[in-house]
């Protein structure tokens, strides 16, 4: 009788790989995952739930663009939405007015542009608009700023509070203790390649002469970033860093003019660089001294359309909880036409991995930050696109969705790759493997797809088991029963489950589709099988 070989994996580190040869794909990568997270210490577990942060659905039209978060006198998060801005302390949300009943709108396509000033928000309302305002949270309304180039005195040569003025402009950010705007419309003008600065620690006056026009990589600055000093300003084709620190030194050097970025929805800002994504090409980083392909493993998705290249309105890209989530139109299937996915992508683990997550409804969230409230506790908030909430994500104590007040159970699956012994000439009988799952302190059941010899498509697979738990119901868990009674582990460890015989094949993959409303988890799987002789 034929010895009996043995593999273990246990390591899931290598995440999602789109790579359409997966001969290419490593023991620890995954073909195909949804709503599960890698474990940097090697397993993979479902991932935290989505719930709504405002219980009232957001008044008006809901058209989510991004949330900026304001350290403030009272901490809180802005929320543009459609041609408004909206505002909360942790609750429900209200729109911010620059007098009573006067809610401040925004023409731009993209919303209004906000940055942080001390203890005020600075709104830039776009290149058609008019100006911008000044809001700080013990005020009750935004003061409206005079757009710059306006009589009378339409530039200032020196600080002055007398003269509260701002460009009209698409894009704002703060830089070397100067108040920067960018694509801007002066004296009825518009001037959509140009970035100006105001003067020394004046966020409200602006020279007349303090301007660069920056002409090449398309039309149009598209948003601005900060990286070890410098000034980061994207254009739809190029990137280009501003170096200096005084009016009468700043120098412009192109970074690339082979990519760029379409919209500042598609740029999110990192304590350690700036995380963009160029059109039908993705994920770029730059950390102050190079720029970084972050999309090889996933770039096959856009090859063959399953991102569909007509929706880059549906890209966006968020920092939050120290990965970035890149929101996408994807489908296997028919075109995508609104964000159905995240990219989740953790820079902590190996040189970067991608996993995917979907809400309970199918959709990607969008425009997200991180953010205190005046308790410090940390949120980390995104936007539902299509349902008119904000959204708490990384919710690892909750085990279902809850966006609009109901609860809601998500899909959540992890795909091996194809597991062939060394080799795939020689046929195997593949016996009962092993796992080891995190365990849980009710009854669960983890569903097992097994498919043979490459044949991958819907309805292929050839057997279907299940991993179940039954923990012991008279078991107390730590915290809630008393001392010298029968003791559980609740789910914080790890037990070991035998599946079924995968059966005679060449090479063998599985799928494992988790329990709805419950937490689980792989840590490793021990395949056993015995070789065939090889027939010539």
């Amino acid at each position: 009788m034929a010895k009996i070989s043995v593999k273990q994996v246990k390591d899931f580190t290598g995440g999602l790989n789109f790579r359409a040869d997966q001969f290419q794909l490593k023991d620890n990568e995954s073909p195909k995952m949804l709503n599960v997270e890698i474990d940097p210490r090697g397993g993979v577990f479902s991932r935290g739930a989505f719930r709504s942060l405002n219980s009232t659905a957001v008044a008006g039209t809901w058209a989510p663009q991004k949330l900026y978060p304001f350290s403030g006198a009272t901490p809180t998060v802005m929320l543009t939405n459609g041609t408004k801005v909206f505002r909360s302390t942790g609750g429900n949300f209200t729109t911010l007015q620059a007098s009573a009943g006067v809610d401040i709108t925004s023409p731009s396509p993209h919303g209004a542009c906000m940055a942080q000033w001390a203890d005020t928000m600075y709104i830039a309302t776009g290149a058609t608009g008019s100006g911008g305002y000044a809001w700080k949270t013990t005020d009750t309304y935004a003061f409206a700023l005079t757009a710059s180039g306006t009589n009378p005195h339409a530039w200032q040569t020196t600080p002055t509070t007398s003269e509260r003025k701002m460009p009209t402009a698409e894009h704002l950010i703060v830089h070397a203790n100067k108040m920067w705007a960018a694509n801007t419309t002066e004296a009825g003008t518009y001037y959509p390649n140009r970035l100006r600065w105001s003067l020394e620690n004046a966020p409200e006056n602006w020279g007349s002469d303090d301007y660069f026009d920056i002409v090449g990589g398309g039309n149009g600055i598209t948003g601005m970033a900060i990286v070890s000093g410098q000034l980061v300003v994207f254009k739809p084709n190029a990137v280009y860093a501003i170096f200096g620190y005084d009016s009468d030194n700043f120098q412009v050097v192109e970074l690339t003019n082979r990519i760029g970025c379409l919209d500042h929805h598609a740029l999110a800002q990192a304590e350690d660089g700036v995380y963009w994504f160029s059109h039908n090409q993705g994920l770029y980083f730059y950390n102050g001294s190079s720029i970084q392909d972050k999309f090889v493993n996933l770039r096959s998705a856009i090859d063959v359309n399953h991102i569909n290249p007509a929706q880059h309105e549906s890209i966006s890209v968020s920092y939050v909880g120290r990965r970035v989530w890149v929101s996408a139109a994807y489908s296997t299937g028919d075109l995508a036409t609104v964000p159905t996915v995240n990219f989740v992508f953790d820079p902590s683990i190996n040189d970067g991995v991608y996993t995917m997550f979907s809400t309970y409804d199918n959709y990607g969230l969008v425009g997200g930050c991180d953010w205190t409230d005046s308790n410090n506790l940390d949120y980390r908030l995104m936007c539902h696109p299509a349902q008119p909430y904000v959204v708490r994500v990384d919710l690892y104590d909750e085990v279902q969705d809850n966006i609009n007040g109901t609860e809601q159970s998500f899909l959540s699956y992890y795909r091996t790759k194809w597991q062939d012994g060394g080799n795939y000439v020689a046929k195997k009988m593949w016996r009962r493997p092993d796992f080891i799952v995190k365990e849980t302190s009710s009854a669960s059941t983890i569903s097992v797809d097994v498919y043979h010899d490459f044949a991958e498509g819907a309805n292929q697979e050839r057997r279907t088991f299940n991993l179940t738990q039954t923990p012991d119901a008279g078991a107390l868990i730590w915290g809630t029963g008393l001392w010298g009674q029968n003791w559980s582990q609740g789910a914080i460890s790890s037990i070991v489950l035998t599946g079924n015989n995968l059966g005679l094949a060449r090479t063998v993959q599985m799928e494992f589709t988790g329990p709805p409303a419950e937490k689980w988890g792989i840590n490793s799987i021990g395949y056993k099988f015995q070789s065939r002789r090889v027939k010539g």
